[in-house]
């Protein structure tokens, strides 16, 4: 079963701020999913990638 989050709530489960997460969607640097015109992210997904050490460098000053 899939967990779907908003931006904000993947901005609050991988602890970095939301212009960031909107950023790295947008550039395909983080697995989204566009539901019309809001961004969903898949919890199993945001965690493999974190793990995976892919947002180690990940920084955002203007969350």
């Amino acid at each position: 079963m899939v967990t779907w989050l908003t931006l904000e709530e993947a901005a609050k489960h991988l602890k970095i701020g939301k212009s960031t997460i909107y950023r790295l969607a947008r550039e395909g640097d983080l697995p989204a999913h566009r539901m019309g015109r809001v961004w969903r992210f898949d919890a199993k997904e945001l965690d493999e990638r974190l793990k995976s050490g892919k947002l180690a460098s990940t920084r955002d000053n203007n969350a």
